[in-house]
């Protein structure tokens, strides 16, 4: 486990760029910083907004000033993010009704289901409190839990496959904590979970 966290230690330099990106810029009330988010964010994590199902759609620069900024800034996103502000660590019944309405207007922006996308937008915005969702993070947590039941979420809108994810990070996340005996961060549970499906912890 202490090799996986020190194997994935070399992206925190350009992790931290992003955090301090959305820390000093949290809002979206102006395209250029909802641009520069969504770009950075999407791109760095190969999850940017422009895959999109229409490829004869406008595309590149034209497709963020046009279509992403203004849709995400006539949203009022940050009423929705306003919930996960105080939270400490993750917690599903604020996290998960967030990511879904994040989820539903990527849907409605590009017409493909971006689960994983919205979780990291919403991972660089609350560190402390989302679980970062992708398919090799997805893959690890299914066999570290195979067989945990799960109840139905505690909230009304949610995104199954990302409910379910969290619902199985969260004892992880616990026993992470006992293991190593310190808080652990969101980051770093993604950090086993990446090695696990590296076949490297």
């Amino acid at each position: 486990m202490k090799l996986a966290l020190q194997r994935q230690s070399v992206w925190d330099l350009g992790n931290r760029t992003l955090y301090d990106l959305c820390r000093k810029h949290p809002d979206h009330g102006s395209i250029d910083v909802i641009v520069a988010k969504m770009w950075l964010i999407g791109r760095s994590y190969a999850s940017s907004i422009e895959r999109r199902r229409d490829s004869r759609a406008t595309k590149g620069d034209d497709f963020y000033l046009d279509t992403v900024g203004p849709k995400m800034k006539r949203a009022g996103i940050d009423t929705w993010f306003d919930a996960l502000r105080e939270l400490s660590r993750p917690n599903l019944s604020v996290v998960v009704p967030v990511h879904k309405r994040l989820t539903d207007m990527f849907r409605e922006i590009s017409g493909l289901e971006m689960r994983s996308l919205a979780s990291k937008y919403l991972h660089f915005h609350f560190p402390r409190a989302v679980y970062i969702y992708d398919e090799r993070a997805s893959s690890a947590i299914r066999v570290i839990r195979p067989r945990l039941r799960l109840s139905a979420p505690a909230c009304d809108r949610y995104d199954t496959t990302y409910a379910r994810f969290f619902q199985k990070c969260t004892p992880f996340h616990d026993e992470l904590e006992h293991l190593l005996g310190r808080a652990v961060t969101p980051r770093e549970v993604d950090k086993v979970l990446l090695a696990v499906a590296a076949g490297t912890s």
